[in-house]
C-alpha cells in the first residue's frame, strides 16, 4: 500500500543471523497479504522458510515465533483452492510445528520449564504472569494440530494431553477448555473471531485467520469434517476420566495460579 515496495532481499542470504523479531516482521506481511488475496510468491517463500524457523519457533519478542509461524501456516492453507497440499506434507508439518512445543528444552521431567514455554515471566510493575488467560503458544498448537491431524488419531493425541502432570500445563488445558467453548459449540467458527472470546484464547495474528480472503470466501471450514466432534468427544472422555480434585489441589497449591486462575480452576465443572 506505500509507494515502494518493501522487499525481504535478505531472506536469500545467510537467514540464520536475522533475529526472531525480523522473521515475526516477515511473517506478518505474509500475513498480511491475505487481505488481498493468495498470492503464490507468498506461499513459495513461507513454504522455503518453514522448516528454517521451526527449530527457532522457541525465541520469542514480545509473542514466541511460534504463534507468527503457525498464524503464517493457517492463512496460507486456509487460501490453497486447488487442494494442492498433499497428506504428506500435512503429516511433517504436524510432527514438526506441531510438535514444537513439546521440544525436549522447553520441558523437564514432565513439567514446563518456566520462560521457555507458555507465559515466559511475570516481569512486569504488577508481577504478573498471565495464567487468566491462554498462552499464545498453547493456543496456536492446539488449533494447528487440530486442522492437520487425522480424525483416528484425536482420541489417542487428547489422552497425551490429559497425560501430564505439570500443573502449569493442567491450568492452562482447564483454562483453554472453559475459553473454547464458542468455538467447540460451533457459536465461533474461525480465530478472527476470537477476540471476544474469555478467557483469552487468541494469539500474535490469529485475528487475521478467517475463511475469507481478499474479500472472497475461501473455506466454510477451519477444521476437516467430523475432527471437531471428534475432539469434543475425546476431551469429554478424558474430563470423566480425571481426578479434577487432584487436578485442583495441584494447581491451586501454586501461588502464582492460585492468585491468577484459582476462582476458574475452583469453579470447573468437567459438563
Amino acid at each position: 500500500m506505500s509507494k515502494e515496495r518493501r522487499v525481504f532481499t535478505e531472506l536469500e542470504g545467510d537467514i540464520d543471523c536475522l533475529s526472531v523479531e525480523h522473521f515475526q516482521e516477515v511473517l506478518q506481511a505474509i500475513v498480511g497479504c491475505s487481505a488481498f488475496g493468495r498470492r503464490e510468491e507468498w506461499v513459495v517463500w513461507f513454504e522455503y522458510l518453514l522448516p528454517r524457523l521451526v527449530p527457532r519457533c522457541n525465541e520469542r519478542m514480545v509473542s514466541w515465533l511460534l504463534e507468527e509461524v503457525c498464524t503464517a501456516f493457517l492463512v496460507v492453507d486456509l487460501g490453497r483452492e486447488d487442494g494442492s497440499e498433499t497428506e504428506v506434507y500435512r503429516a511433517n508439518v504436524l510432527n514438526t510445528l506441531g510438535l514444537a512445543l513439546m521440544s525436549p528444552d522447553r520441558w523437564d521431567k514432565g513439567n514446563v520449564v518456566l520462560g521457555k514455554i507458555l507465559h515466559p515471566s511475570n516481569r512486569n510493575p504488577a508481577r504478573i504472569w498471565g495464567w487468566f488467560d491462554v498462552s499464545g503458544d498453547l493456543a496456536a498448537s492446539l488449533v494447528l494440530c487440530l486442522r492437520l491431524i487425522q480424525k483416528k488419531d484425536i482420541a489417542g493425541w487428547v489422552e497425551s494431553i490429559f497425560a501430564i502432570r505439570c500443573p502449569y500445563w493442567r491450568a492452562q488445558i482447564l483454562t483453554w477448555y472453559v475459553g473454547a467453548k464458542p468455538l467447540l459449540t460451533g457459536k465461533v467458527a474461525f480465530p478472527s473471531d476470537f477476540v471476544s472470546v474469555s478467557p483469552r484464547i487468541e494469539w500474535s495474528w490469529s485475528h487475521a485467520i478467517s475463511g475469507n480472503q481478499g474479500g472472497r470466501v475461501v473455506t466454510s471450514s477451519l477444521f476437516p469434517p467430523g475432527n471437531l466432534d471428534q475432539f469434543k468427544t475425546s476431551v469429554e472422555t478424558q474430563l470423566k476420566l480425571i481426578n479434577l480434585e487432584e487436578w485442583q489441589k495441584g494447581i491451586l497449591e501454586v501461588e502464582a495460579l492460585q492468585n491468577e486462575v484459582g476462582a476458574l480452576i475452583r469453579g470447573f465443572e468437567t459438563r
